[in-house]
Order: C-alpha cells, then sequence, then structure tokens
C-alpha cells in the first residue's frame, strides 16, 4: 500500500528567480478570482457551476485574447491546479458532511502588504526534477533548493510559497507503506489535556512546552512597536516582518515538538489508542492555550506515522467518557478543570486524573478493536501458566482484505 506524503524544503532563489516566484503567485491568484467570478456570475444566470473540464477549457480559450496575455507566461499545468483546486472547494462547499464555506476571492498584494501567494506545479514528462542541489520548475529554472533529507520516491508535484519571510517548496512523494504487522505486543492509550501534552497509560508524559509564552514579552514589544509606527511606512514594514519571521520560529517549534513526539509514541507502541478531540470547539473556548499545545497537530501525525510503520492507530468515540473513571475499579467522578487528583469514592485509590483517563482510553480502544473483529487477543507460548500475562494481539482482519492469518 502506498500513501502520498509531503516533504517540505528550503528554497534559496536568486533576484530574478524570485521576482518570477511572486509573479507566478500573483498569477495563480488572478486565475481563481477570475474562475470563482465566473462561476458566480454563471451561478446568477442559470444556477449551475462550471466544474474542472469547463474551467480548464474557458482558460485555454482566454488566452488569445491581448487582455489575458498575463496567462501566457503563466504555467498551464500549473494553471489547471488552480482550477482543480477551485472545483475541489465548490463541492465541499455543498456537501452535507463538510463545514466548508463557499471558497471567497483571494486578496490582493497591495492589501495584504506580502507577496505569500502560493502555486503548484505539476511534474508531466519529469520536467520537475532534482539536479546539482537545485529544483527545476517549470518556466522559472533551476532553483536552489537545501535538500536536508534525500526523495522518498519520484515527484508529483510541488507547491512553492513565501512563508515567514522564506521561499518554501513542498514535494508531493508516494511512500511505500510497510506490511502491517501479524503479531502485536503493546497498546497504550493516550491522553492529550492542556497541562500535559500528552500522558500514555504506560507512564509516558510529555510536558506542554509553551513556546508562545516564552516568545510572548518579545512578540509584545513588537507589537507596541508596530502600533508607534506610520502604518504603510518602511518601518512599518520591517516591524510586520520581524513580527512574521516570530511567528514562524513558533509554528517551526511546535512542528518540531509534534514530529519528535508522535515519532517516539509509533516507535514504543504497536497499537495507539487516542481520544477523537474536537479541537475547532476547544479552540473557541481557548483559541491560544490549544495551538500552542499541538493537540491535533500530534494525533495527525501519529496516525500517519503508524500506518508507515505497519501499526494500527484507533480514535475511541467522541463522546466516550474518560476523565474521571477510576483506573482501578472503573467507578465515575465528576472533576472540575482544576482538579489534578481524586481519590476514588468506591476503592479509595488516589490517582492522577490524566494518568488513570489514558488508562481508561486504553481500555475503551481495546474493547473496540476486539469487537470490530480487527484484533483478537492471544498469549505467548512462554507466558500461558504466569498469573500475569502481558497482553499480545494478533491482527484478524487486514484493510487489503486478506483472510485472518493464524497466531504466531
Amino acid at each position: 500500500m502506498k500513501k502520498t506524503l509531503r516533504y517540505n524544503y528550503r528554497l534559496n532563489p536568486t533576484p530574478e528567480q524570485e521576482v518570477k516566484l511572486i509573479e507566478f503567485g500573483a498569477t495563480a491568484r488572478g486565475i481563481w478570482n477570475l474562475l470563482l467570478s465566473e462561476n458566480m456570475r454563471r451561478y446568477e444566470y442559470d444556477k449551475t457551476f462550471l466544474f474542472y473540464k469547463d474551467m480548464a477549457s474557458l482558460l485555454k480559450g482566454i488566452k488569445s485574447f491581448e487582455e489575458f496575455d498575463w496567462i501566457k507566461a503563466f504555467d498551464s499545468a500549473a494553471a489547471q491546479q488552480v482550477a482543480r483546486d477551485l472545483e475541489t472547494a465548490l463541492k465541499n462547499a455543498f456537501s452535507k458532511g463538510r463545514v466548508q464555506h463557499f471558497p471567497k476571492h483571494k486578496i490582493s498584494y497591495k492589501k495584504k502588504k506580502l507577496h505569500n501567494d502560493s502555486f503548484r506545479a505539476v511534474n508531466n514528462s519529469n520536467c520537475i526534477r532534482i539536479e546539482n542541489g537545485a529544483i527545476s520548475i517549470p518556466k522559472v529554472g533551476k532553483v536552489p533548493i537545501v535538500l536536508h533529507r534525500d526523495l522518498a520516491s519520484k515527484i508529483k508535484s510541488v507547491t512553492v510559497q513565501f512563508r515567514h519571510g522564506k521561499w518554501e517548496c513542498s514535494i508531493t512523494q508516494e511512500v511505500e507503506c510497510k506490511t502491517a504487522l501479524r503479531v502485536l505486543n503493546r497498546i497504550t492509550g493516550f491522553d492529550i489535556n492542556s497541562k500535559q501534552t500528552v500522558v500514555g497509560s504506560d507512564g509516558f508524559v510529555a510536558d506542554n512546552p509553551k513556546f508562545l509564552k516564552h516568545s510572548k514579552e518579545k512578540l509584545n514589544q513588537l507589537q507596541r512597536q508596530l502600533a508607534r509606527r506610520k502604518k504603510g511606512s518602511n518601518r512599518w514594514q520591517k516591524t510586520k516582518q520581524r513580527i512574521n519571521k516570530l511567528h514562524g520560529r513558533i509554528s517551526r517549534q511546535r512542528l518540531d515538538f509534534a514530529h519528535k513526539i508522535s515519532r517516539q509514541i509509533t516507535n514504543e507502541n504497536d497499537i495507539l489508542v487516542f481520544e477523537d478531540l474536537n479541537v475547532k470547539a476547544m479552540q473557541k473556548f481557548n483559541g491560544s492555550m490549544v495551538a500552542d499545545n499541538v493537540m491535533g497537530l500530534i494525533t495527525q501525525l501519529s496516525k500517519y506515522k503508524a500506518e508507515l510503520e505497519g501499526k494500527l492507530y484507533h480514535e475511541i468515540g467522541r463522546f466516550e467518557k474518560s476523565t474521571g473513571i477510576c483506573a482501578e475499579c472503573g467507578q465515575h467522578h465528576v472533576l472540575t478543570l482544576n482538579d489534578r487528583y481524586f481519590t476514588c469514592t468506591a476503592c479509595g485509590t488516589y490517582q492522577n486524573r490524566d494518568l488513570s483517563s489514558a488508562k481508561s482510553i486504553v481500555r475503551t480502544g481495546e474493547l473496540d478493536l476486539i469487537a470490530a473483529g480487527i484484533v483478537a487477543r492471544v498469549y505467548p507460548i512462554s507466558q500461558q501458566k504466569q498469573a500475569i500475562k502481558t497482553k499480545v494481539f494478533e491482527l484478524s482482519k487486514l484493510g487489503c482484505g486478506s483472510e485472518k492469518k493464524e497466531a504466531a
């Protein structure tokens, strides 16, 4: 089984190439706004939309007009990708299972004061390749790239964007997943909360690094400095860029932390059980805390890492109760956010709320997996006569539809 992943690399374009990249990003934004306006006009006329084939034909037809010469200088495959993205956005806006709004026009450079547009090029006929420390981009040329890791497979597409004062490219590649493990020796549940980012049922704890809080003093200083500047002046622009770079540094720190924690979790366990958190609703309650704690990011990274390693990732139901359940007898308790420890009213056990919650999550996840027929409990022969037996599972149903395998 193959999985499509993105790998980000830093670009170091020359001044001439940088001008070209800015121009192409603006062209992609212009094509989006043009096609969206045409769709809105079409809907007002006959209540229908233009989809990919119609939009691609429209782009090809208007190139012959003089006022649309700016589209000719743009890569035709990249222009088609803009049409595909708009089609996806229109379909998501009217799908019952999605919560996206109707697509909007993208803001121009003059209003945002930042050329942070992006465009995506497709690797047709090996037009995108990396040679001698540079990546070739259609109609841009060979742009120097910081290749900090080798490519996993052939390049499918490249998205170029200017973020936080640096040029980056996101390369899409297909990665082969490892064969699913037949015998799974370790299952662990993980509770994600605000005090500690992750607490495992096996005692694993990852404290919240609070990167935003550590940079808050410097951020406040720059924001006060920005307020004293005349809006739109050169000094205002420089302070704005410094704030943007500081936010980029915080973002990279969070991503690095999430990758390291998710990798450690995946390497040490065979079955990973998490909660299905409603991160969007939690952000309305305390958005900065949730964002600084990378709650949703850790679960996303752990999921794809587990799939690559042939391991199991499972999420219990969103409305399954896990907080305040005694780890020894299963008694339910009502706790406030300030109650970090509690004593069970039934058995009298004094315990940590987060650790007991993680143990409750792993019990619920184990029952879900067994009930769904995904795994079956087995015991190694050497432990058959022991009083305390280590939990071992066999994979009883594979995603590819294979027959049930015998226990190892």
